[in-house]
């Protein structure tokens, strides 16, 4: 009796479980086949792909060309000043450069 009262549970354990393997399976083979789950892009005509291809183009490069467009609005400009040592310099190189050409 013991060992048929054990059996009985293992099989209703193991239908059980069988059960529920083929619902998850059933599950997902209908999740797989059904119209919720089929790529949007196969049923698009061409030219609403190419907008939504224009569109996610778009507002992909948008921000970065904003940037790089914006860089010098972002940080201060350098100054782009010499320093009056090397500007003495090019006054005297001038200078020399007028002289020889006058001789």
């Amino acid at each position: 009796m013991r060992n048929r009262a054990g059996l009985k549970t293992m099989f209703a354990l193991s239908r059980s479980l069988v059960k529920v393997a083929t619902l998850q399976a059933s599950r997902t083979r209908m999740l797989h086949k059904g119209v919720d789950s089929t790529p949007p892009f196969r049923f698009m005509p061409v030219w609403q792909r190419i907008g939504m291809y224009l569109f996610i183009a778009t507002a992909s490069l948008s921000y970065p060309t904003y940037v790089l467009l914006n860089l010098d609005n972002m940080r201060p400009r350098p100054e782009n000043v010499l320093s009056p040592e090397v500007a003495e310099q090019i006054k005297g190189r001038r200078l020399q450069r007028e002289a020889a050409q006058k001789y």
